[in-house]
């Protein structure tokens, strides 16, 4: 079973988007106390309220959640630091999220795409 640790992962994904707690807050609807507040575990959003944070910082629930998601985090934390437009660094991470079935279903797509000249 995972273990939850949404207080650190919001610290992380609101840092890593370049978010101050003012703004995050501003942008869900709470103070930046609250979200403060959030992140030190001295109180928890509800549900619908997670979901919205999730949308803002552009990652799942389950990534904001639980423990499993710091491995993606310093995924995308890796592909910030490439030297790439910020398109590129968009695809890489929606890439990741994909399973692996469909990431091989997207391989064959692109090589096709690529193959068309």
């Amino acid at each position: 079973m995972n273990k939850i640790n949404f207080a650190e992962n919001l610290k992380k994904y609101r840092e890593l988007r370049g978010l101050s707690k003012e703004e995050l807050g501003s942008r869900v609807g709470v103070s930046g106390v609250t979200v403060g507040y959030w992140e030190n575990g001295r109180n928890e959003p509800r549900m619908g309220k997670v979901d919205h944070i999730a949308q803002v910082l552009d990652v799942t629930i389950d990534d904001l959640l639980f423990d499993n998601s710091i491995n993606r985090l310093e995924q995308i934390n890796s592909i910030h630091n490439l030297d790439l437009d910020e398109d590129r660094k968009r695809a890489i991470e929606l890439i990741l999220q994909l399973p692996t079935e469909e990431v091989k279903m997207f391989n064959i797509l692109m090589e096709r795409s690529l193959n068309k000249d």
